[in-house]
């Protein structure tokens, strides 16, 4: 059987001649060279070139058969593996021992040293080959809220994630205040940097090599735990109040990561302080009342709380079509809280809580015995928050009691 060798992993630099020498004479040696088409066709010479395809799994599996047959074996790709590239998916089919990552500066600090601007604060997020654009939300949220000076977000994109659709994504969430920059074939004779209002880039065509930076302009207001209802788009009075909202989202005991349900959302007023918790998490807010609904994507854009998905449904509805949850919050459900606390069990994660927020005394025993029914460890807590107020022609203050709650919760050991 012959010897394995050693697999080299290159990262190539957008602009070819700055390969350095060592990996130049790899290259060279190589029996197979592989990679995508475009990182290919840099290289004429004799020998074995094997085509990136997808599914990557079986393309995996042959460079490792290749490797295992005592071929010299070579993989072509962009800027740094290891940083949003094929390493960890090559890492998962070949032993680690057996291979030698040699990287390059990425397509992100090429950008931004044509912008001259520091990066080292920049958000950056990979919608390529990706499903869905959760990761852009959460990272969106970060840049617009993190960093005192302009917020940074660069995308590296693909032919369905393109400039325009997200584009029409962030104005899709309210998010009118970003400048977009799209770097086009960089490193190339074609190189060609633009600068885009959001509205300008949803209608325009982009090179398909590209990457994508966010400029925050404006950054959205600051969200904080307990801000006052006056705040918020809502419906008079139709509100959780700033005391409950704190004591809840305290209860649920959010981590950053976690995905997060608001069931009866109402005007989203938990969902947007969520955020603040959740700044690598996502929330899914459901709402069955569309002028509800319209208050909270309003709220959403003001704050720019960008990882609230508005889903208008009955919670009941919607359950099945939601990912699995790490933390559920219920705010309505009237005589059917019974029926979402069972539905929503059967989805939370293994350590999950959830909460329900009541104020009858039959909502509160329908809560309980569900959570019971449904396996979950039971704690109630019951507030009673009183605010100042002044008393009408004294200039005194009194404390005018707000309406009982009772915060059920259950945790799924």
């Amino acid at each position: 059987m012959a010897e394995k060798k050693q697999l080299h992993l290159i990262g190539l630099a957008p602009d070819r001649q700055w390969l350095a020498p060592a990996a130049l004479q790899l290259i060279e040696e190589a029996d197979v060279l592989a990679g995508a088409d475009r990182l290919l066709g840099l290289f004429q010479r004799p020998g074995r070139k094997l085509p990136l395809t997808c599914p990557l799994q079986p393309w995996l599996r042959e460079l490792k058969r290749l490797q295992e047959e005592g071929l010299k074996v070579v993989v072509l790709t962009s800027g740094d593996p290891n940083y949003f590239g094929l390493a960890r998916s090559l890492l998962e089919v070949i032993d680690k021992t057996w291979v030698t990552i040699i990287p390059s500066t990425t397509i992100v600090q090429e950008a931004f040293a044509r912008l001259r601007v520091s990066w080292q604060r920049t958000e950056v997020v990979s919608l390529h080959g990706r499903d869905g654009m959760t990761g852009l939300w959460s990272a969106l949220y970060r840049a617009g809220h993190f960093f005192s000076g302009s917020g940074y977000l660069a995308v590296y994109t693909d032919p369905e994630n393109t400039p325009s659709v997200i584009a029409k994504r962030l104005l899709g969430r309210g998010q009118k205040n970003w400048r977009m920059l799209v770097f086009e074939d960089l490193g190339s004779r074609d190189e060609r940097l633009t600068s885009w209002s959001l509205f300008e880039a949803k209608l325009r065509l982009f090179s398909p090599l590209n990457l994508v930076v966010l400029e925050c302009l404006k950054r959205p207001e600051p969200i904080s735990l307990g801000m006052p209802e006056s705040v918020y788009v809502h419906e008079a009075g139709l509100i959780t109040k700033r005391e409950i909202r704190v004591v809840t989202l305290g209860l649920l005991e959010l981590q950053p990561f976690h995905t997060f349900w608001d069931l009866g959302a109402g005007s989203g007023s938990i969902s947007i302080e969520a955020a603040a918790l959740l700044p690598h998490g996502s929330i899914w807010a459901v709402e069955k009342s569309p002028l509800r609904s319209g208050q909270i994507a309003a709220n959403r854009a003001y704050f720019g709380a960008t990882q609230v998905e508005i889903i208008e449904d009955e919670a009941l509805s919607a359950i099945d079509h939601l990912p699995a949850p790490d933390r559920v919050f219920i705010g309505g459900g009237g005589h059917q809280i019974d029926e979402i606390i069972k539905a929503a069990r059967a989805r939370l994660k293994p350590g999950g809580f959830m909460a329900a927020n009541v104020v009858s005394f039959e909502s509160l025993h329908l809560a309980a015995a569900a959570m019971t029914e449904a396996g979950l460890t039971l704690s109630i807590t019951q507030i009673q928050a009183d605010r100042s107020e002044i008393l009408a022609g004294t200039g005194n203050l009194y404390l005018k009691p707000l309406n009982q709650v009772w915060i059920v919760r259950g945790e799924l050991h």
